[in-house]
């Protein structure tokens, strides 16, 4: 049966549409496509920017002939606070205490300014224990996002932070297996415009349990070929896609990106080394998604300086095959957190 709903991935970058539904072990495409987000969207106060916005949404969803008005949204990492927890069971009040006082650590404005989610992941009969997801979003990116649905005709059914609908993917893509003497998982790295968030899979638990955020993007590593290269952006995304960290006789990109590319290493170092203190697991593989696909070979990067196995999470062989897929078949990493919110 098909979803009374489409989704909508509201990205730094690029807004992803995408009416999408599992079938057995397959996802079927019946529609995917991305538009530009204006740059000012997210930090614009002025309602002519979301009216603009929704008018080229409106017109993408027309092309793309969805017809449906119920719709799930995705908010990006960049613009949202996200924690795992573990608490002894609690009953529903102190839960609630114990989470507010949680999120009061990390969340960096007035918890009367931001609309706060709480999943819970995993109840640990055996040890008394729950795993509990935070996710928060500032009431004023929530409103802004509603208007945008509203003047684009539609009809919001949930409203929910990148991490959540990422999670939901990973855990349908990636079953439990068996435990290990040493607990092992996968790391995730989904690299915005604006921020990279690192996240760990636990094998046995089948679930995400640990995040790590930090203020490296794509859009830094843009700037550092504009800046010593003199070039205009569109000329620095096709160097980044094309050559990455490559010397050719005109661009030395490898000499231009290292300090960068150092930098955001050491930041997946830090999650690695947190996730080990807080864990004791091991990382058996690395996957990559979102802007990692505009930058060439930065996988190989990845793999080679942590000594781990690192691929593109490649999502084409889980999909059934036809034009639209097919199409888009090199750009389905952006579609991430897109198919996940097609799971609710």
């Amino acid at each position: 049966m098909a979803n009374d709903f489409f989704c909508i991935d509201l990205g730094e970058s690029f807004i992803r549409i995408s009416d999408i539904k599992k079938a057995g072990n397959l996802f079927e495409a019946k529609s995917l496509g991305m538009i530009d987000v204006d740059p000012v969207f997210f930090r614009a106060e002025a309602e002519g920017v979301t009216e603009k916005q929704a008018a080229v949404l409106s017109k993408a969803i027309a092309q793309l002939k969805i017809t449906k008005k119920n719709v799930n949204i995705v908010i990006p990492d960049s613009y949202s606070y996200n924690q795992f927890i573990e608490t002894p069971k609690l009953n529903e009040k102190e839960l609630l205490s114990a989470i507010k006082y949680q999120a009061d650590q990390f969340i960096p404005m007035p918890l009367e300014e931001i609309n706060l989610d709480i999943e819970i992941l995993k109840d640990d009969e055996k040890n008394k224990k729950i795993l509990t997801l935070i996710a928060a979003a500032p009431k004023k990116i929530v409103s802004k996002v509603e208007n945008l649905a509203e003047y684009a005709g539609l009809a919001p059914q949930t409203i929910e932070t990148e991490i959540s609908a990422i999670g939901r993917l990973i855990g349908d893509v990636f079953k439990p297996q068996a435990k290990t003497e040493t607990p092992q998982g996968f790391l995730f790295i989904n690299l915005n415009f604006s921020s990279t968030s690192v996240y760990f899979f636990d094998k046995s638990l089948g679930i995400l349990v640990f995040s790590y955020n930090f203020s490296i993007g794509y859009n830094l590593f843009l700037k550092e070929i504009q800046i010593n290269l003199n070039v205009d952006q569109k000329k620095a995304i096709e160097l980044l896609k094309t050559l990455g960290m490559s010397k050719n006789a005109s661009y030395n990109l490898q000499a231009i990106l290292t300090p960068v590319v150092k930098d955001f290493l050491g930041e997946i170092q830090k999650a690695i080394t947190l996730l080990k203190q807080k864990y004791n697991t091991q990382v058996t593989n690395i996957y990559t998604f979102n802007e990692t696909s505009r930058f060439h070979a930065l996988e190989e990067i990845i793999g080679k300086y942590f000594a781990i196995p690192t691929s593109n999470f490649n999502l084409y062989s889980m999909f059934a095959k036809n034009s639209t897929v097919d199409a888009l078949k090199n750009d389905l990493g952006f579609f991430v957190p897109s198919i996940g919110a097609n799971l609710r």
